[in-house]
């Protein structure tokens, strides 16, 4: 016999139901971009207070704006084995004690403290920052498209480990592997909660890789200087190891 619970109960579920049918035709609606920084806010909260996170269209506008700069810089480049080389042995120059000694580092706190802040880079230091992102996308991601002239032959996978606090520098990476829909060994793309997930977050995304794993040295460096510029970690924890599929299709 039917009760009044029952009916409450099943008035609530199609209310319930309804909802999620109106929830899921607005998402559609929304760019991917959009959706990707309410995935990123969700899962990571806002570090510090200082992860932004965009709210809205035009945020979603202007992160696919900024992609566009970046990727007219990468081709700018173009980027081959001889550029790739000469980009690594200068950012391996570029060490941490070498950038306060000549300015370009301003008043930063000790290795392990906050991240690096605007006011801690002076505009040559801000403009190298930018490249070594750029360069670390282009070689996570960069195809012909974006004039990344490297002949790629077999698949790897990129870990990084780093405090919660510090992974909106490398935010940048989780938007385009969602972008790209780059997986990582079977496992989905992007941040992933380490054993303490308030304290650090683990970034696995795979890349191509050279037959003399050029590609790897390039993104070492370029994850070295960016920590050096901003992430500020002692050792920024970075794995590059063989894809579970081996070579490239």
């Amino acid at each position: 016999m039917v009760n009044i619970e029952d009916i409450v109960r099943r008035a609530r579920e199609q209310a319930d139901a309804d909802a999620r049918e109106r929830v899921r035709r607005l998402l559609r609606t929304r760019s991917t971009d959009w959706l990707v920084e309410q995935l990123i806010a969700q899962t990571m909260g806002a570090p510090g207070g200082r992860l932004p996170l965009p709210r809205s269209e035009e945020d979603g506008r202007q992160a696919e704006q900024d992609r566009t700069l970046r990727l007219d810089r990468i081709r700018a480049w173009r980027l081959d084995r001889n550029r790739l080389a000469d980009l690594v042995l200068r950012y391996r120059e570029s060490t941490r004690e070498r950038l306060e000694a000549d300015g370009r580092l301003l008043g930063p706190p000790p290795r392990g403290g906050e991240a690096l802040e605007a006011r801690h880079r002076s505009a040559a230091a801000a403009a190298l920052l930018e490249e070594a992102k750029d360069l670390l996308y282009a070689l996570l991601f960069g195809g012909r498209a974006a004039e990344v002239r490297l002949d790629r032959v077999e698949r790897r996978l990129l870990t990084v480990t780093l405090p919660r606090a510090k992974a909106a520098a490398l935010g940048f990476v989780l938007r385009a592997a969602a972008e790209n829909g780059s997986d990582s060994g079977g496992r989905d793309p992007g941040w992933a909660a380490d054993e303490d997930p308030a304290a650090t977050l683990v970034l696995r995304v795979s890349y191509g890789e050279t037959a003399d794993e050029l590609v790897g040295s390039g993104i070492a460096a370029a994850l070295r200087l960016i920590n050096s510029l901003e992430i500020n970690e002692p050792v920024l924890h970075v794995r590059l190891e063989k894809y579970e599929d081996g070579t490239l299709e």
